[in-house]
């Protein structure tokens, strides 16, 4: 065979202008064989033709999401990647969105047979009923919202060292919150003891934040939708934790008088000096 023929059976124009080599057609010839041989009734031919569309789409996703880094890919269209149900394509498409987006990988998602269809993502709050808490290692604002969650002694006992703060000094706790702890909208003062009790009861709204290790996961679908959705979550979660801080320093300026608020506002809904 010539050098020009050589080259001309080595590469092949193939979607949206980019040079497919001779082995990748010669994938693509496997592939395309592989889908006949499985196609031998009807059940199999639907389940290979959902795969074929199911993969399909996360290319048209990998477009909208990244066109610049779909239009600089040199990653194979029919060779398997790292996740070897997927090509090389739909693998970079999962390490994009993990670099760009939101982590996701290496969780429930660290075995290369993974079927990615749909898709679990990690709690990044506490998980109060399984999880070993280490108090030192919390924001003390946090740990103030266990104070409601942790009915015992370990709890006050930080307090107790930190700040020489007992239960004793404070109303007693109810046992339920007001119902105002749950309203939407509250006074600049309130809110920031709202938003704590949301966040350690992981009733947020925000997915990051109240999932659990202990309940089943919910799985999340290939779409724009979804991943701009769970994105701009998980900044907003990271944001909630962030938010912590300037609670954090008015405990440490008036532990007493801050968590007076703070239980105040549990037991009757408001602030006694509002």
């Amino acid at each position: 065979m010539s050098t020009d023929a050589t080259m001309r059976s080595s590469r092949l124009s193939g979607n949206g202008g980019t040079i497919v080599s001779f082995s990748d057609r010669l994938l693509k010839s496997l592939e395309y064989l592989g889908f006949k041989a499985r196609c031998h009734n009807a059940a199999a031919a639907c389940d290979t033709v959902a795969r074929l569309l199911a993969e399909q789409q996360k290319y048209v996703l990998y477009k909208e999401l990244f066109p610049k880094e779909w239009k600089g890919s040199k990653a194979s269209f029919y060779r398997a990647g790292s996740y070897k149900r997927y090509s090389e394509r739909v693998n970079e498409l999962f390490e994009l969105v993990n670099e760009k987006c939101f982590p996701f990988l290496e969780y429930w998602h660290d075995d290369p047979e993974t079927d990615f269809e749909r898709f679990a993502i990690p709690p990044l709050n506490f998980d109060l009923c399984c999880e070993e808490i280490d108090f030192d290692n919390l924001r003390v604002s946090y740990v103030a919202g266990l104070l409601f969650y942790f009915r015992d002694e370990e709890v006050w006992d930080f307090f107790s060292q930190k700040y020489d703060l007992s239960a004793q000094d404070f109303p007693k706790l109810s046992r339920s919150p007001h119902p105002n702890v749950w309203l939407e909208k509250q006074q600049a003062r309130t809110k920031p003891y709202r938003d704590l009790i949301r966040l350690v009861d992981h009733s947020t709204g925000n997915p990051w934040l109240d999932l659990t290790h202990c309940e089943y996961q919910e799985l999340f679908e290939w779409n724009k939708e979804t991943i701009e959705m769970l994105t701009t979550a998980h900044q907003d979660a990271g944001k909630a934790f962030a938010n912590l801080e300037k609670l954090d320093e008015r405990i440490d300026e008036n532990p007493r008088r801050v968590l007076s608020e703070l239980i105040s506002f549990w037991n009757i809904g408001r602030l006694l000096s509002s």
